[in-house]
């Protein structure tokens, strides 16, 4: 397939150019420093530019045929970064015709806000109260968007190999408050052409 990848150069984004890669897909990346990805193989188109940019996005998503927004910000200042760039991509699906949607969210967001643990749910109502709030209106506006989107909600990313068990559901209790990030990929990819969670927002845990 080929795929879209934005947040290409953060943990999540790595693992899911690396991984698609590795499964023989086609991939293109928007970055800002493509420097970044320098070393990845054969199969992967880079493209210069910024989630804040339309026509930036637009032409990254011209031909695709998924597209997976593994958005974040590397420090707890006040962003909206994830919601600005979801809302950019999901414009430019609908100008390409592409329906196919993975959104990398976080568990505590939405309905699985009662899954959090009462210290887990201090963490992001206080101390990450921002990056829920992006989380929030991404969530919103993908699940608006009309696309066959699919939201998943990781317990705690960690980098740590990927082990291919995890548990994954609606509104589910996390087993650990962490998930490999390479794990949080192989469910994206593994998902790419089924139908089963389209219009699901799933936690996944192991």
């Amino acid at each position: 397939m080929k795929i879209a990848i934005f947040g290409a150069t953060g943990g999540t984004g790595v693992e899911l150019v690396k991984q698609a890669l590795e499964r023989g897909h086609s991939v293109t990346a928007l970055v800002r420093n493509p420097a970044q990805l320098a070393d990845k193989s054969d199969g992967l188109t880079i493209r210069t530019g910024d989630i804040h940019d339309l026509a930036s996005v637009e032409r990254s998503i011209q031909g695709q045929d998924a597209v997976i927004c593994a958005l974040g910000a590397r420090d707890l200042k006040k962003t909206m970064i994830r919601t600005e760039g979801t809302v950019n991509i999901i414009d430019a699906m609908k100008k390409n015709n592409v329906r196919r949607l993975f959104v990398v969210s976080a568990m505590g967001v939405g309905e699985s806000w009662n899954n959090l643990s009462m210290f887990n749910k201090f963490l992001f109502a206080i101390l990450m109260k921002s990056t829920r709030e992006d989380h929030e209106a991404q969530e919103a506006a993908v699940k608006e968007s009309g696309l066959d989107w699919t939201i998943i909600r990781p317990s705690g990313l960690v980098n740590t190999p990927r082990t291919g068990v995890y548990s994954v559901g609606e509104n589910i209790p996390a087993k650990t408050s962490q998930i490999p990030r390479a794990d949080v990929a192989d469910l994206i990819l593994n998902n790419l052409e089924a139908q089963a969670l389209v219009h699901k927002a799933v936690t996944i845990t192991n």
